[in-house]
């Protein structure tokens, strides 16, 4: 039975990497995708064509955030891999205990087995209260406010590539929503 699971955890992670390499794949196309796009970016600034420049550029944060998202999967898949080794490293000690009850009556002695799984349990049931609340938090902290956000990436991206000051690109709505911040104003103190 620990020997089927064992197999079962080797397959699953097996599987995990297989699903890794594939976001890897999707990481680099969406990647050379931006650069195509970039390219595409300039030779449209070149020629003054405004809306392209901007639908565009658009473009380019929706691959960005794209990326970020496949990241954020990779990471989450990484750390699944990592508990399917804990667990099959956890499978194996307990194997191990249950082969000798001399070392069993021991390590409970020692250990007090009964509190250790307490304890266990109690931290994840803390570490899953955490990710809710972190959850909670990322949902609270989300701006509602998407098309002024996107439009200063946009903005971002056109100055990243030095199309920002360029001809007819260099009023656009997301610079003229830009805030500018004012000169400090002086107050001279009365005479005393």
């Amino acid at each position: 039975s620990a020997l089927n699971a064992k197999f079962k955890v080797r397959e699953w992670q097996w599987q995990l990497k297989t699903e890794l390499k594939s976001l890897d794949r999707e990481i680099k196309k969406i990647q050379a995708g931006e650069a195509k796009l970039q390219r595409e970016i300039a030779a449209q600034a070149e020629k003054g064509n405004v809306q392209s420049v901007q639908l565009l550029a658009k473009s380019v944060v929706r691959s960005r955030k794209a990326v970020q998202r496949l990241e954020k999967t990779k990471a989450s898949m990484h750390a699944v891999d990592l508990q399917l080794t804990t667990s099959v490293a956890t499978m194996t000690t307990t194997s191990s205990l249950k082969l000798s009850a001399d070392v069993m009556k021991q390590m409970n002695g020692i250990a007090r087995i009964p509190d250790v799984g307490a304890s266990m349990d109690q931290m994840r049931r803390e570490m899953a209260a955490f990710a809710a609340a972190e959850d909670g938090i990322e949902e609270a902290l989300r701006d509602d406010d998407e098309e002024e956000e996107a439009a200063v990436e946009v903005q971002k991206v056109l100055e990243e590539m030095a199309l920002a000051k360029m001809g007819p690109l260099a009023v656009t709505p997301a610079t003229e929503a830009a805030p500018v911040a004012a000169p400090p104003v002086v107050v001279a103190a009365p005479p005393e």
